[in-house]
């Protein structure tokens, strides 16, 4: 090759290596947190967002990360009735058609765990469910070993006093950490449904 092929060679490779390295994503500020592996949402309390005021005064959005996260994302997908997410009709849980089944109050149990059950299968960053129980079922120290049979029980009568329903479960993510979720869910009055 001559000497002006050389350079037309050397001017391509360095055009071509410029222009690759401006496809390239420049390096995260030193302020900047890395990504967490669970992802990152919009922090709910009660299905609302929450504000936040930082050092200066100015009001943002607060932000969730980590384990946190995923449990607020089990929250969300057991509060989403299935089928009303037109982008996504099979996200949600089914418990409206669960708790219209004639059914006695042991079953009704056996199927509102059967149901999260399976509205957590939608949740791609779930391995395994290792245990759900309601707050009145032996299960329930499986799932929290540092509560004691007098504090669950406490729990248990607290429980049966609000007409909200409470489902414990115990899961191993795709990244090897055991979580525990406490689902929340509205439904017939506890001493009416036995849940």
């Amino acid at each position: 090759m001559s000497g002006v092929e050389i350079t037309a060679r050397q001017i391509a490779e360095q055009q071509y290596a410029d222009a690759l390295a401006a496809l390239n994503q420049p390096d995260w500020p030193a302020d900047h947190a890395p990504t967490d592996p669970y992802g990152r949402s919009l922090q709910l309390t009660n299905g609302d967002l929450v504000l936040i005021s930082d050092l200066e005064g100015y009001r943002d959005l607060a932000q969730i990360a980590g384990q946190a996260e995923l449990t607020q994302a089990i929250q969300v997908l057991v509060e989403t009735p299935q089928g009303s997410d037109i982008l996504n009709t099979i996200f949600g849980f089914d418990l409206l058609r669960t708790l219209a089944q004639p059914v006695s109050a042991r079953q009704m149990r056996d199927l509102v765990r059967m149901c999260v059950v399976k509205a957590l299968g939608q949740e791609p960053r779930i391995r395994q469910i290792q245990a759900a129980a309601f707050v009145d079922e032996p299960g329930f120290l499986i799932i929290h070993p540092e509560i004691t049979p007098d504090q669950q029980a406490a729990l248990a009568r607290e429980r049966k006093s609000t007409r909200q329903w409470r489902l414990d479960v115990l899961l191993d993510t795709r990244l090897g950490d055991q979580v525990t979720a406490g689902i929340l869910g509205i439904g017939p009055g506890s001493e009416q449904s036995g849940l």
